[in-house]
């Protein structure tokens, strides 16, 4: 027959969780559980002590639009133009959100508090960062700090007045003692510097120094223990960092502002000074130009013996004038734009700013002011950046935009000017023509003294625009207005609640986790409600573990359980069987499931109440009462009736020589026969179960495992009832799907369970409450009887 176990799993799987029985399946294991739970509490316990405090502090950072601080244009943060796209206000403060999360800033910062040296100190298990605290200090040269390959461990301990030192670099250990401080140490990584800070004591504890490469701590910093966020209305970016010590939280906020605002000013300086430094090279040549424009004049001058314009010309020279005072600014204008596409063009000023002398043209000095801000913000993101940095690629892409953009703007700007100018000049000739009757000295004149005009208007914008770029020089604003102080910690680590919670969780899942892992490899029954889930054959008893070993149990004991089940079981036998009904099958699926246990003792029980019984052995294949019951060793049995050699089965029966069942009676299997099968099916048998009816009041049948062999179903043709036996964590639960087959088979008659090996502990009412108190009931009128 074929088993069909996934059957009745996913019969199982349909049914709703029982919770009841989830909880009585996991609670014999309390003690188990509870022990686990209080191992993990404990290693919860010392894992959060080994864990060291983490402090939030948080500021917040307003970011100033030097745009509008009335500075110079070359140094103003402006808006995007809109052929760009709109928001420049949130771009320009995420490109300073870079600048300040970038590694170069940081490295500053851990340069400037000695970030790279760590002291540590332990208490309990539980390291504690002591900064500024540490009462040693120590140092090493700035060469050697660069070129560390890796941490330097210094283990600190002071002995007899001195120190004792115990370092490790790579794979290189060493250990030296110093007998006073301060102190030269040569490491492998170099020379370092060990001295006692002002107003500090040796300590009595070990002292843990580490000294890093300030590159990596600041590459931490930056990348994990800093983080910033920028606000959408405002400009206004929020700093926090999680440090292990309070004040050196503090202090890197505070630092940090602080070098991020000289790194601006830094920048806006350089800016003004290299606006300076431009305007110095075109005074320089506008001035030679001016003095021969003015020598000129002056020995124009001298030659004409010129000294007042002719009075009668009035009219037409101030018309002049109107067009020389325009021509002269649009002059202007053309010579500016010349400059700055000189400038531009210039391969060496291809990331230098470009200065605005005051060019007229909107869009151009738009254009160039957006210019310059890119080149600024590029210069603060590639300081410590790579090239393949995602923002730095970003702004060079958006640089080169807009230097297009001032080309085009250029372009336009000079052909607008060109035509004004062309506009002017056909204007000028037309006062020209009017006024050619005035004398050829005087035109000359004029042409003489336009050229020294338009050269001492240019000269004197360049000495304006200079003293504005010494004045943005000399007169800085922070990029950074804090807004809120770094005041306030708050502890957010070691999360000792939620560490506790883990291991608590950890602790009770692990002894039911292995108890659920042993259940889903365990093919064995566990339970009674796993045994109902599985099949719908009626349960008729249960038998619990037999402690003693022994076979046949003290059925005269009234504290011994399995005694109690059996009378149990014999009363429930009595309720379904009929007078007339006397033949009880017993049977299993498998070797060792208890099958002859429970004929043998049933077969007692059954007589100690007075009923004549008798146990027949037809386990012909593997017979076990004989040995059991410490029967003589004879070969005559019911092999020997059902083949024939013996008419009279009466011969064959022997008495248990034992006083507490003297009704009970025995007919073993005999010598085993080749044809146990065909024994089986004759009819001697049908007769010999007719005959014992009539003498017996119970006839108990020990046969073979219907799982192995057929034999038992031959017998099933003589039997009223079968008892079918399975053994707690023995039996398959596959034999509980034969047992189905069986049923609906119905090669056995009015099949029920019996179930053999259970854990009787949850059953209080059997161990303590019923079988104990009647023990006990009986004792006491024992006594009561002794005394009377």
């Amino acid at each position: 027959m074929e088993y069909n176990f996934d059957q009745f799993e996913n019969d199982v799987q349909e049914k709703p969780v029982n919770w009841r029985e989830l909880y009585e399946k996991y609670i014999v294991y309390w003690k188990w559980i509870l022990a686990s739970v209080i191992v993990a509490l404990v290693l919860g316990f010392f894992y959060s002590r080994t864990q060291s405090n983490v402090y939030e502090l948080n500021t917040n950072i307003l970011v100033v639009d030097q745009s509008k601080s009335g500075g110079m244009n070359e140094v103003s943060m402006l808006k995007q133009l809109d052929i760009f796209g709109s928001g420049s206000s949130l771009s320009m403060v995420n490109n300073e959100n870079e600048v300040i999360k970038s590694t170069a800033l940081m490295k500053r910062v851990v340069n400037e508090l000695e970030l790279h040296t760590n002291y540590t100190s332990t208490s309990f298990l539980k390291k504690i960062d002591l900064y500024t605290d540490a009462p040693y200090y120590v140092r090493m040269d700035s060469m050697s700090l660069v070129h560390l390959q890796s941490a330097l461990v210094l283990d600190i301990e002071p002995i007899d007045g001195g120190l004792s030192i115990k370092g490790s670099y790579k794979d290189t250990t060493f250990r030296q003692k110093i007998k006073q401080l301060p102190a030269l140490l040569n490491t492998p990584a170099g020379v370092i510097s060990i001295s006692l800070r002002q107003g500090k004591t040796l300590p009595g504890e070990e002292i843990l120094v580490t000294i890093s490469n300030p590159s990596s701590v600041a590459r931490y910093l930056a990348t994990s223990a800093l983080a910033t966020e920028v606000t959408k209305q405002v400009d206004v970016i929020n700093l926090t960092i999680k440090v292990s010590n309070v004040q050196k939280g503090k202090d890197i906020l505070n630092t940090l502002t602080d070098i991020y605002n000289q790194d601006a000013i830094e920048q806006i300086n350089r800016s003004a000074n290299n606006t300076a430094e431009f305007i110095d090279s075109r005074l320089k040549l506008l001035s030679g130009e001016l003095s021969e424009v003015e020598s000129n004049v002056e020995n124009y001058k001298q030659e004409n013996q010129l000294t007042n314009i002719n009075t009668d010309a009035e009219l037409y020279l101030k018309r002049n004038d109107e067009f020389d005072q325009k021509r002269i600014t649009v002059e202007t204008q053309i010579s500016l734009i010349k400059f700055i596409e000189d400038f531009i063009n210039k391969p060496a000023n291809r990331y230098a700013l470009i200065p605005n002398l005051g060019l007229t043209d909107v869009g151009l000095v738009a254009v160039i002011q957006k210019y310059n801000e890119l080149l600024m913000t590029r210069e603060r993101v590639a300081d410590g950046s790579s090239e393949e940095n995602p923002t730095l690629r970003n702004l060079n892409q958006q640089i080169l935009s807009s230097r297009k953009a001032i080309q085009v703007s250029i372009a336009n700007s000079r052909k607008g000017l060109e035509i004004s100018k062309r506009e002017l000049d056909q204007q000028n000739r037309m006062a020209v023509s009017k006024i050619r009757d005035l004398p050829r000295q005087e035109r000359e004149f004029i042409e003489i003294k336009r050229q020294q005009q338009v050269k001492e208007s240019l000269y004197l914008f360049l000495l304006q625009k200079r003293e504005e770029a010494s004045l943005t020089m000399a007169v800085t604003v922070p990029k950074a207005r804090i807004l809120n102080t770094p005041d306030d910690a708050a502890q957010v680590g070691p999360r000792t609640k939620i560490i506790m919670a883990i291991f608590f969780i950890l602790g009770l899942a692990f002894p039911l986790l292995i108890v659920f892992i042993k259940d889903m490899i365990n093919t064995s029954v566990t339970s009674r409600a796993q045994i109902e889930k599985l099949t719908d054959v009626p349960i008729l008893s249960e038998l619990g573990h037999n402690a003693t070993g022994e076979i046949i149990i003290n059925h005269a004991s009234n504290t011994d359980t399995n005694a109690e089940l059996f009378r149990l079981l014999r009363t429930k036998l009595q309720f379904i069987l009929d007078p007339t009904q006397k033949v009880i099958l017993v049977t299993s699926t498998e070797p060792g499931e208890g099958k002859s246990y429970l004929s043998i003792n049933l077969a007692i029980s059954l007589s100690m109440a007075g009923k004549k019984a008798i146990i027949l052995g037809l386990d012909l294949r593997k017979p076990q009462l004989k040995k059991h019951f410490k029967l003589e060793d004879e070969a005559l049995g019911l092999s020997t009736y059902l083949s024939g050699h013996e008419t009279d089965y009466k011969k064959l029966i022997q008495r248990v020589h034992v006083s507490d069942y003297p009704t009970l009676d025995i007919l073993t299997a005999g010598v085993i026969p080749p044809n146990p099968n065909e024994l089986l099916m004759n009819e001697r048998l049908d007769l010999l179960i007719a005959a014992l009816r009539k003498e017996y009041d119970y006839i108990i049948i020990d046969t073979a495992p219907v799982g192995a062999v057929s034999d038992t179903f031959l017998i099933d043709r003589v039997a009223d009832i079968s008892l079918y036996i399975c053994r707690m964590d023995y039996s398959d639960k596959r034999n509980l799907d034969f047992l189905n087959h069986v049923k609906a088979e119905k090669t056995l008659k009015r099949p029920y369970l019996v179930i053999n090996d259970l854990n009787m502990e949850s059953k209080y009412y059997y161990h303590r409450g019923y079988s104990f108190g009647y023990g006990n009931y009986y004792g006491h009128h024992k006594k009561e009887e002794k005394k009377k």
